[in-house]
C-alpha cells in the first residue's frame, strides 16, 4: 500500500516490498528471485514506543513544532507501525502469481525464494535487469528501470498493492556494493548526536558528485547493491532520497532494529555490527561477477572490505573509500590493513567523487 493513497483506515495493513535481485541457477535455465519485505499496520503506540519516542525527542532536543513536523513523522513512522505476524503474502512477478511459502515473522518481515524458468523472464530481460517500460521514466535512470513486483495480502477486505524493482544479475558482469551513510548521504556517524539529528530531524543531504558517478557506472553496465547498517524502519525515506537525488536503482540490504531500552543511546554500537555477512552472501550467490566495494573511513568499511577481498580475491576488483576527516584512513591504519589481510587489491582513498573515474579504473 502506498502512503499517498487516500482514505487509509487506521488498522489497514501496509505491505512494503524491498528492492531485490534475481540470479541464474542450473546454467541459466532457472532464475532465483529473492522476495523481501514487511507487512505492518497503524495502531495506537504502545507504552514502550511512547517512551522511546519521548526519549528520542529529548535526545534531539526538538521543539514541539519540530516533533510534530511532517519530516520527523516520516522518519519515525517505521518504528511506530505495528508488525503483522503469521501472514502469507501473494506476489505477482513477470505475469504470474505466487503465494510465498514463509509467513511473516514477529517483526512483520518476510523473505522467500522464487525459482522461475528463464523463458518466463525473457520478455523482461535487458542489460541484466527486469524492465518496466515507462515512457515517462527519466532518461538518466533508463539503465536501472524496473519491472514492478506487485504484492497483495489476500486476507483483508481491501486488497493491498505495492511494488519494487527486481534486478536480474547476469552470471557475469560488475556489481557495485555501496554503503549509504557518509558514502552517498551525509550522516556524520562519528558523532552520535549529529547522526541521530541527520537520521530523524534534518533533510537528507547527498555527497556531492556521487549520484553522477554512480549513474556513469550504471551506464557502463554496473548493477548496484546498497548495503548499510541503516535500519529497515527508515527504508521509505531512504528510497525517496535515492530517487530524488537520481541514484541508480539497486537492491537494498539494511538492518532490522528491535525496539529495546536505551536503543538510541546505543544506536552507534548497534550500527557497528558487521555488514560482512550480507556482502559475502551476495558474492556466493553471484560467484562469477566482479565486485567494486565503495564505503567510507568513518567506521569499519576499510577493514570489512579488506577482509572480504582476502576471502574472495578473484571477485573483488576494486575498493574505494571516501575519506572522513573525523576518522581518516591514514598511513598507519592503511598499513595495518595491508599487513593483516595481505591485500592484493589496492584501496583507493578519495575525497572528491570525480576521482573515482570509470567503474573499472585504468
Amino acid at each position: 500500500m502506498s502512503p499517498e493513497l487516500p482514505n487509509r483506515h487506521a488498522h489497514d495493513p501496509r505491505v512494503t516490498l524491498y528492492p531485490t535481485i534475481g540470479f541464474p541457477l542450473a546454467g541459466g535455465q532457472v532464475w532465483r528471485v529473492i522476495i523481501q519485505g514487511r507487512i505492518s499496520q497503524d495502531a495506537p503506540a504502545s507504552f514502550g514506543k511512547r517512551l522511546m519516542l519521548k526519549g528520542l525527542i529529548r535526545a534531539l532536543d526538538l521543539s514541539r513544532e519540530e516533533a510534530s513536523s511532517e519530516l520527523f513523522g516520516e522518519r519515525i513512522d517505521g518504528f511506530l507501525t505495528s508488525p503483522i505476524a503469521g501472514q502469507r503474502i501473494q506476489v505477482e512477478l513477470a505475469g504470474q502469481h505466487y503465494v510465498l511459502r514463509r509467513k511473516s515473522k514477529r517483526s512483520g518481515l518476510f523473505s522467500c525464494k522464487l525459482d522461475l524458468p528463464a523463458k518466463q523472464l525473457r520478455g523482461f530481460k535487458s542489460f541484466g535487469q527486469i524492465l518496466k517500460l515507462d515512457e515517462d521514466s527519466s532518461a538518466s535512470r533508463r539503465s536501472t528501470a524496473d519491472h514492478q513486483t506487485q504484492a497483495t495480502e489476500s486476507l483483508t477486505a481491501h486488497p493491498i498493492s505495492a511494488g519494487c524493482p527486481v534486478l536480474l544479475a547476469e552470471e557475469s558482469g560488475i556489481s557495485v556494493v555501496s554503503d549509504i551513510d557518509d558514502t552517498i548521504k551525509l550522516t556524520e556517524v562519528t558523532s552520535r548526536r549529529r547522526m541521530l539529528q541527520r537520521t530523524f530531524a534534518i533533510p537528507f543531504e547527498p555527497i556531492e558528485g556521487m549520484a553522477d558517478v554512480y549513474q556513469h557506472w550504471a551506464n557502463q553496465g554496473a548493477l548496484f547493491h546498497y548495503v548499510s547498517s541503516s535500519p529497515w524502519q527508515i527504508y521509505s525515506p531512504i528510497d525517496r532520497f535515492l530517487r530524488s537525488e537520481n541514484f541508480p536503482v539497486g537492491s537494498m540490504h539494511l538492518k532490522w532494529f528491535r525496539l529495546r531500552d536505551e536503543i538510541f543511546k546505543r544506536w552507534q554500537i548497534l550500527r557497528r555490527k558487521s555488514k560482512s555477512g550480507v556482502i559475502r552472501g551476495l558474492m556466493k550467490r553471484l560467484p562469477n561477477r566482479s565486485f567494486v566495494l565503495v564505503g567510507d573511513s568513518g567506521e569499519k568499511d576499510p577493514e570489512i572490505y579488506a577482509k572480504i577481498a582476502s576471502k574472495f580475491p578473484k571477485q573483488v576488483i576494486r575498493i574505494c573509500i571516501r575519506q572522513i576527516e573525523a576518522n581518516p584512513l591514514d598511513g598507519p591504519r592503511l598499513d595495518a590493513i595491508y599487513r593483516r589481510h595481505g591485500m592484493i587489491v589496492p584501496i583507493q582513498v578519495f575525497s572528491n567523487a570525480v576521482q573515482l573515474g570509470d567503474v573499472i579504473s585504468g
